[in-house]
């Protein structure tokens, strides 16, 4: 159902809370078109996707420059340490991905995290909500042009004058990524991102297969509980990096209120959940594990990085067929990373916008998300050091946004409910739920104070710090 850019918007009543409740206990969802709630804010759209296409973003979002360093998430912690933690992120961030939808359950409306904040928490949960989600966004996108500047970096041996300069390749691929941010809907997305699923499981195969093929000169063997590293401090915050590893890996929260939105059922994103954790696990048991069976702990925190493995040399087969699939891999990243981005930017300065794809709507919605791309250019430009970049953004974004915050927003509308006549049939207040919410919590909570570590770590640690410049050979600005 559809109009014209000129027509006056259909708008559709949006049921009562009671009414609502009534729908979801009788099994009928809510879909977009029902709810009269378009996302542009001037059309009205059916809502298409299935539980495995989102279930295909959700483990998309990150896993493309997530894959690189699965083998260092396992050497930095153990083979059990990192297996025991790669499965107890993806099951906490799958439960608060579940009490997120519950949440968009009681308020089908919704459509970003601070709009389920403000039903719930008021004003301050909008601010909140918007800070950590948003703000995770804004912060990341200069992350995947780097990560894409580094594989296109990696094909063949680079391009003939630029010497290995990261800048240069960010500005030559950065019209190509402003390009990927104007399809809008996560609904546009669902072939990308079925490619870039194509792209991680191309990257894991690769990295077995050299892992078999090639030996480490390097090698040291790994533990299984934590790292080999004999200063103490150093291997303390060496584990704390296999640990970020995982909280940045699977973000299935970052999405759910953004997807579940564009599903018919939205309940039908349980299903979506757990597919993309399944994958998750499975990923960081296979392929971390035989890498670093195979080439020891000291594999590097991008796979490419691995020194005395001939495999990652500058021209060789496997360093390119893996940097092609990863430029490919992290252009969809970095798209779905700006799409719901792009989005809030155009509904807060253009809440009617028609959203049509006339030339003039088109240009209007490139304005409105040309400022997150301008800002992410100049970040990915003027910051020292990717890394340690990504380390202060998962700090301060990650864990608050996959457990700390929804384990709050959904124990506040528990609290709500407990003594409503309207209380959702979903969401009783009992034992098992409170400890649910209190455990995903705590992960939360601690997933924030060890990825905090690994943060300051890279820096105070000398040993650890990655190298720190701002420019390339010829025209330094800074150096650290």
């Amino acid at each position: 159902m559809e109009h014209s850019g000129d027509a006056t918007p259909l708008t559709l009543p949006i049921p009562s809370a009671a009414q609502r409740l009534q729908q979801y206990a009788s099994g009928k969802a809510l879909s977009e078109v029902e709810l009269g709630s378009p996302i542009g804010g001037g059309r009205v759209r059916a809502s298409s996707m299935s539980w495995l296409q989102a279930g295909a973003i959700v483990y998309a979002f990150a896993a493309p420059s997530a894959v690189m360093a699965v083998p260092y998430a396992i050497g930095a912690s153990g083979f059990i340490g990192g297996l025991l933690i790669s499965v107890i992120i993806t099951t906490a961030s799958v439960i608060g991905g579940f009490m997120l939808l519950q949440v968009k359950l009681q308020f089908p409306e919704c459509h970003t995290f601070g709009d389920l904040g403000f039903k719930v928490l008021g004003r301050t949960g909008q601010i909140w909500g918007n800070i950590i989600q948003l703000g995770n966004f804004c912060l990341f996108m200069p992350c995947a042009l780097q990560f894409c500047a580094e594989a296109l970096a990696g094909i063949g041996k680079g391009i003939p004058g630029f010497n290995n300069c990261s800048d240069y390749y960010v500005m030559v691929l950065a019209m190509v990524c402003l390009m990927t941010t104007q399809v809008r809907t996560f609904n546009n997305t669902k072939i990308l991102s079925c490619l870039s699923i194509v792209c991680v499981f191309a990257m894991a195969v690769i990295m077995v297969m050299a892992a078999f093929s090639y030996d480490s000169t390097n090698k040291i063997p790994a533990q299984l509980f934590g790292n080999p590293e004999q200063d103490a401090t150093v291997r303390f915050v060496t584990a704390a990096g296999g640990f970020t590893i995982n909280a940045w890996a699977f973000v299935p929260a970052f999405l759910t209120v953004e997807l579940s939105t564009c599903m018919d059922d939205p309940r039908d994103f349980q299903k979506s959940l757990v597919f993309a954790g399944i994958l998750n696990v499975l990923v960081f048991v296979v392929v971390g594990t035989i890498v670093v069976w195979r080439w020891g702990y000291n594999v590097g925190e991008v796979i490419g990085l691995t020194s005395g493995v001939t495999a990652w040399a500058p021209g060789a087969s496997t360093n390119t067929a893996f940097n092609i699939f990863q430029l490919i891999g992290n252009f969809i990243s970095y798209m779905l990373d700006s799409v719901p981005l792009g989005r809030y930017c155009q509904r807060t300065w253009a809440p009617n916008f028609q959203d049509t794809w006339l030339p003039r709507d088109v240009c209007r919605y490139f304005g409105y998300t040309l400022p997150t791309f301008l800002f992410a250019l100049f970040v990915s430009l003027a910051v020292p050091s990717v890394n340690i970049l990504l380390d202060f953004t998962t700090a301060l974004t990650t864990p608050w946004v996959t457990q700390i915050y929804p384990a709050v927003i959904y124990y506040k509308l528990c609290q709500m409910n407990a003594g409503s006549l309207q209380q959702d049939l979903s969401c009783g207040f009992g034992f098992q739920k409170k400890l649910a919410i209190a455990v995903v919590f705590v992960i939360g909570c601690i997933s924030f104070i060890i990825c905090s570590v690994k943060a300051v770590g890279y820096v105070a640690v000398s040993e650890l710090r990655p190298p720190l410049e701002i420019g390339c050979s010829g025209w330094i600005i800074w150096k650290g």
